[in-house]
């Protein structure tokens, strides 16, 4: 009887095997509850493209927009026919005045972006040499009959040896309007399609382009630039904005209307007149005869020049008329402007109460 058990033990392991096995089986056949493709580990990014890819399907849009000042604003330094070959060059960081910073860069060789306004050079600094920010304005081109001599954007006895040196200024706080791609790593440095509709890798990539640009980002991105809304001094003075070309538009009526506050009611978003500004007209006072027809203007009166900001720009008042020249009482010598008149004060606090306080 011995052999029984054995039998037994071989008739019970065989059981419990087919038993599993089975259990096996029916766990296959049951339907997975875990995603069979690859998987996302992070939310795709959104990437410039360029205006290449913008033209291919805005082809028109596309040829305006280089006629625009905006295009022209920023250009490769290649645009311009040098007297000489570049070479290396010693400059200081202008913006470190508590210890005199300088490095020898090479401009054949350097990290050049392009030039700012058919003026400035800008370049990258390496990290090593110890500049306080990344990017600067490295040199300043001035024409002679046909070429273009390389001259320091600023001279200033740096180092206090009793001779001034060429000196590099910052460009951190110009490069988000005179070449946002030099910023956000787009193929165009300059002013392009992007940096006013957003990057549009997803556009171009997807199949079904509908919602894959935000047109709220493109009729907001005139504020980016040209708000030139006035604010206080650390001393609670009023300080004006001169800088950015629509000073006092806030005081303006078109600024107090629902239907008319909005930069396309009088601007084009693409193309330019003869003199490449985004107006529909190539005589501005046309433009105004639009909705006030039989009136007269003067537009010198009506968008004086404001005096010059503290970086040297030029740009046309947008009260138009609620904020006059000859009352404005503005302290140029000031830096930055200080407000003086009262009643444009009062004005200020009327429409920006938090600056009341």
């Amino acid at each position: 009887m011995n052999w029984k058990k054995p039998f037994l033990a071989s008739i019970i392991s065989l059981t419990f095997l087919t038993v599993l096995t089975m259990g096996c089986n029916q766990a296959d056949e049951t339907p997975s509850t875990q995603p069979s493709g690859p998987q996302l580990t992070e939310t795709p990014k959104v990437s410039y493209v360029g205006d290449e890819s913008c033209k291919a399907c805005h082809t028109e849009s596309y040829e305006n927009v280089t006629h625009t000042k905006h295009y022209d604003t920023f250009k490769p330094l290649s645009a311009f026919p040098l007297d000489k070959p570049l070479e290396p060059i010693t400059i200081f960081d202008a913006a470190n005045k508590e210890k005199p910073t300088s490095t020898t860069l090479d401009l054949s060789k350097a990290k050049v972006y392009g030039v700012m306004v058919n003026n400035y050079i800008i370049a990258e600094i390496p990290k090593e040499a110890g500049f306080k920010n990344q990017f600067y304005r490295v040199g300043a081109l001035k024409k002679t009959n046909d070429k273009w001599a390389v001259e320091p954007p600023k001279k200033a006895d740096i180092d206090k040896d009793g001779k001034n040196d060429w000196t590099a200024e910052s460009y951190a706080n110009c490069a988000k309007c005179h070449s946002p791609g030099v910023e956000t790593g787009s193929p165009n440095y300059g002013i392009s399609c992007e940096s006013c509709h957003g990057p549009a890798g997803n556009h171009v990539s997807a199949t079904d382009k509908k919602g894959t640009m935000s047109s709220e980002v493109a009729r907001n991105s005139c504020n980016t630039c040209h708000e030139s809304n006035p604010s206080k001094n650390d001393q609670g003075t009023f300080i004006a904005n001169n800088h950015y070309g629509t000073r006092n538009y806030f005081a303006s009526k078109h600024a107090q209307s629902s239907e008319m506050n909005q930069c396309l009611t009088c601007h084009t978003s693409h193309k330019a007149n003869a003199n490449g500004s985004l107006l529909p007209t190539d005589k501005p006072t046309d433009n105004c005869l639009k909705c006030h027809a039989g009136k007269t203007f003067n537009l010198d009166k009506l968008m004086w020049k404001n005096p010059t900001d503290d970086r040297g720009h030029f740009t046309k008042d947008h009260s138009f008329g609620a904020m006059k020249y000859e009352d404005l009482q503005d302290d140029p010598a000031t830096k930055p402007t200080e407000i003086r008149n009262p009643a444009f004060i009062e004005l200020i606090k009327k429409h920006f109460p938090e600056l009341a306080k």
